[in-house]
């Protein structure tokens, strides 16, 4: 019996603990329907991404709400339909623990006399975090390293500095930086570490203030990246980059005695080396 409930204990915990991991990777999307000032209640709205496995349908409840949750970040679309209004499609981007939201006006369409019976969605629910989503594909086309210190100076509230970024006022390393919601920065300065593939980032968002405390461990900000995962194409990408000691100038500034004053010593010369670093992805 002792056996038996530890056991039926430590998978209600794991199933917590899953739940937990995955709102931190995931997104949502909710919205209104309408029909100019009507609320439109029974709609159904479909929701399908090259990112998501499947389609996730939902019907709108009596205030015309819609909510989809626990949503692989990307690029999604979705279909409202009812039976006496016109179809209607829109897209919507949704990023890491963002709740995107997409409200909806329909048309009436040819009438018919179709009864339609739904059950009652869950309400509408927002959360008011501030956050700054960043997409890989825009990283790329930017002059700056592809480091998460390098995209969380992109963000609003954000400040650099020479021991690394303060969020919102908050100490530099009092920030929380994970990958695919590990954590990846070094116990003594909070930095963190590019143990990952840049080209398999597929995007990285700031929250800056707000956070929801399911994150934990953190008094400035919560950097999360994603890597890109499954989904219904197969994609691919090959990198390589080349670096050179000599492509680096010397910064200028006159060497100086003990006195203060300008000495003349030789530069030292940088090693004229080729080297190059591979990366793939699948």
């Amino acid at each position: 019996m002792r056996a038996t409930r530890f056991l039926v204990v430590l998978g209600v915990l794991a199933l917590a603990a899953a739940s937990a991991f995955a709102q931190g990777l995931t997104g949502s999307v909710s919205g209104v329907v309408t029909q100019g000032d009507t609320v439109l209640p029974g709609v159904m709205v479909t929701a399908t991404s090259p990112n998501l496995q499947g389609e996730r349908t939902a019907l709108t409840n009596e205030a015309g709400g819609f909510v989809f949750g626990a949503l692989p970040p990307g690029d999604y679309r979705l279909k409202f339909e009812l039976t006496g209004m016109n179809t209607l499609t829109k897209n919507v981007h949704v990023g890491i623990a963002q709740n995107a939201r997409l409200d909806a006006e329909m048309t009436v369409g040819a009438v018919s006399e179709t009864i339609t019976v739904s059950s009652t969605a869950p309400m509408v629910t927002e959360r008011p975090q501030v956050q700054t989503n960043f997409q890989q594909d825009m990283i790329e086309a930017l002059p700056l390293p592809r480091t998460l210190v390098s995209i969380t100076g992109l963000a609003p509230g954000v400040v650099g500095g020479i021991n690394g970024s303060a969020i919102s006022g908050g100490q530099s390393f009092d920030n929380l930086y994970t990958v695919d919601g590990a954590v990846v920065q070094e116990n003594l300065r909070g930095q963190p570490h590019n143990l990952f593939i840049e080209d398999a980032i597929q995007e990285t968002t700031i929250h800056t203030a707000a956070v929801s405390a399911e994150f934990g461990n953190f008094t400035g900000g919560v950097i999360t990246a994603i890597t890109k995962s499954g989904g219904n194409d197969f994609h691919g990408s090959f990198r390589d980059s080349f670096t050179s000691p000599k492509w680096t100038a010397n910064s200028g500034l006159p060497y100086q005695n003990q006195n203060g004053l300008p000495a003349t010593v030789a530069l030292p010369t940088r090693l004229d080396q080729l080297r190059q670093q591979y990366e793939t992805t699948l």
